[in-house]
């Protein structure tokens, strides 16, 4: 036990902390963007949305059971005044689309969307229904040295209002311009 207290001193006190803080930092913004990734196609995807105990917010902790924390109810509703925090304001868009337009979500159908273009592969899309599109971003790691380049992304016809930033899209959208401010997306027909 000794040995391990001793082993835990090091790590956390001597020069290895450091290196752990900087990967910490320079990792973190694409855990956010894979967090925002994950929730809003979990709450878009076919079948019914989860939302775990307290997780509409960032969440650091493993499985079970390090997972069955007390929720901090006041801190979510400061995260529900301020309005700002990325992660609250996809879980609430997602779930109030899905309230609003409940025919597409239970029965409007899913249909992949291909992104064209040199980093492709980054751009997860697909369509629910006529009327919704989601686009997210994944393996920033890897992007973020080579960015967007020319990858775009065609939407269905129409005008698409991104539920999350209120920006209209039509046509074939540059993916640097549909993630200019989240790395997700939320897209809805503007005239349907």
């Amino acid at each position: 036990e000794g040995a391990v207290h001793s082993w835990l001193d090091v790590v956390f006190d001597g020069p290895v902390a450091g290196e752990l803080t900087a990967l910490v930092a320079r990792l973190d913004p694409h855990g956010h963007s894979d967090a925002l990734g994950q929730k809003l196609i979990g709450l878009t995807a076919p079948g019914i949305p989860d939302v775990y105990q307290g997780t509409e917010l960032w969440e650091d902790s493993l499985v079970d059971p390090d997972n069955r924390r007390a929720v901090d109810y006041e801190a979510r509703r400061q995260a529900m005044a301020g309005g700002d925090h990325p992660k609250l304001r996809v879980v609430r868009a997602a779930l109030a689309l899905r309230r609003e337009r409940p025919d597409t979500f239970v029965g409007g159908g899913y249909r992949p969307l291909l992104a064209a273009g040199e980093a492709a592969q980054h751009l997860v899309s697909f369509a629910r229904g006529d009327d919704v599109v989601v686009a997210v971003s994944r393996w920033t790691v890897r992007l973020a040295d080579s960015g967007w380049g020319n990858t775009s992304l065609t939407l269905p016809d129409g005008v698409w209002t991104d539920r999350l930033t209120e920006i209209s899209h039509r046509g074939t959208v540059l993916a640097a311009d549909l993630f200019a401010d989240l790395p997700v997306t939320l897209l809805v027909r503007a005239d349907a």
